[in-house]
């Protein structure tokens, strides 16, 4: 009884729903620990501000969810543009905070418009995969239906934050290498991208570039490579190594940890430091492990809609949408979290990116709740027979054709709708009987 009430209101797969709830207290206690080092206010008023930033994500996850998955692909043309809009703004007229324009002022609403752009663009990618493939036989049409919104967007974004450009970029090759484009075109680009990557890094590193933020990029590479402790973002790092290192087995304990008081960004871009110090290798373990378990789950949705429209369709192809989305968001924010964990343990430069779920920052948590509740949407629909998912149909991937053709059949044929609508009187069933034409039951059932 309470399992069948805890799908009627949480619907979707249970173990991702539990996975998110256990991120969350990792997130207040982390937060509420970290926010120690913040000037300006105590930590008691910071976890109430994280707590309900919590609450709106929780809200969003909720609210997403109950939307049935063929909603998603309509709006995702307009997500898409809206969020080219958004980046565009952002790059003109936001403020600049440390040297970034990447937040969007909007009343009492500090939006970074790159969180959405993430989400929009993961989600035109499903749509156009899912319609496209069989038409993408050419360069151009993949430079136009594929290459050419990845590509805006990485630009759009880079100018203030190169990190989060890159890692668009490597989650939409991602899709793309589970997608059915052509291996070619795949490989092709990869190719084009590692050479063009490796010239752009040499242009950070040796290049006297002054615009946008390569003198911050020219220094966050040369630390990492160098290790030079004189520079500020390495001090950072070696904080941060510091944290990990003395975290042993069981950790400090929650509240006792030394680094966050010399991390800036001790509750959101190394709170994994800070979680590794406080809690040890055990916990920290843990919480890694629920990415995995996250990643795994969505990758298990994946494999239910191949088999389920295999099933129905004698292929694969039906429920493409659905599988993409699912993969392309939850790439996101598996890739965004060992990011993080990353530059904590010093794997890799500097990123600034948060901790999805964990760390403080009401935008990141509204948009990866977003994609959460995406997932949990598509989940909803494999795992509930009432699901929209039973009775829709997207032979071609477009559920617009699919209403224009339930609507074809529900118009009547020219012709025949004088036939339909003429009346027939109680003399004229009875000769019907008579006929043999209309038979009734015992049991008052009538069938034609």
């Amino acid at each position: 009884m309470e399992h069948s009430r805890f799908k009627v209101i949480f619907g979707g797969n249970r173990v991702i729903w539990l996975t998110i709830v256990v991120l969350f207290m990792y997130s207040v206690l982390s937060v509420y620990s970290a926010s120690v080092q913040l000037p300006g206010t105590n930590t008691t008023q910071h976890l109430l501000k994280h707590v309900f930033g919590l609450l709106i994500g929780i809200a969003c996850i909720y609210v997403i969810h109950k939307i049935p998955c063929k909603y998603f692909r309509k709006a995702s043309f307009l997500m898409y543009w809206v969020s080219i809009i958004l980046l565009i703004v952002t790059w003109l007229f936001a403020p600049e905070v440390n040297g970034a324009k990447r937040w969007l002022i909007i009343g009492p609403v500090t939006l970074q418009t790159s969180d959405f752009a993430k989400v929009a663009l993961i989600m035109f990618l499903a749509n156009k995969l899912s319609k496209k493939e069989d038409e993408i036989t050419t360069l151009g049409a993949f430079a136009k239906s594929i290459l050419f919104p990845i590509m805006l967007t990485c630009f759009l974004i880079m100018p203030s934050n190169l990190s989060t450009a890159l890692l668009v970029l490597f989650e939409a090759m991602v899709l793309l290498f589970f997608s059915s484009i052509k291996r070619s075109y795949f490989w092709g680009l990869v190719g084009v991208f590692v050479v063009a990557g490796g010239m752009f890094f040499a242009l950070i590193l040796y290049g006297n570039i002054t615009i946008w933020r390569f003198p911050t990029w020219k220094a966050r590479v040369e630390s990492w490579i160098e290790g030079n402790p004189s520079k500020e973002d390495q001090v950072q790092v070696n904080n941060a190594r510091m944290a990990v290192a003395s975290g042993g087995i069981m950790g400090r304990g929650p509240g006792n940890g030394h680094a966050k008081v010399k991390l800036a960004n001790a509750h959101c871009d190394y709170i994994f430091a800070n979680i590794v110090e406080e809690t040890g290798l055990a916990f920290s373990t843990l919480l890694i492990w629920l990415y995995i378990i996250l990643f795994y789950r969505s990758i298990m949705i994946v494999k239910k809609l191949a088999k389920q429209s295999q099933e129905e369709n004698g292929t694969e192809q039906k429920y493409k949408f659905r599988q993409y989305l699912v993969l392309g968001l939850t790439a996101m924010i598996v890739i965004q979290a060992f990011s993080n964990m990353a530059v904590s343990t010093d794997l890799m430069p500097v990123t600034g990116q948060t901790l999805p779920f964990v760390s403080y920052g009401n935008s990141s948590l509204v948009f990866m709740g977003f994609a959460i509740g995406v997932i949990l949407s598509v989940s909803r629909e494999v795992e509930d027979e009432k699901a929209p998912i039973a009775s829709e149909t997207e032979a071609d991937g477009d559920v617009s054709l699919m209403e224009k053709e339930t609507e074809a059949a529900e118009t009547p044929v020219e012709g025949a709708a004088s036939d339909v609508n003429e009346e027939i009187t109680g003399e004229e069933v009875l000769e019907m009987i008579d006929d043999n034409e209309l038979n009734i039951e015992n049991n008052g059932r009538k069938e034609v």
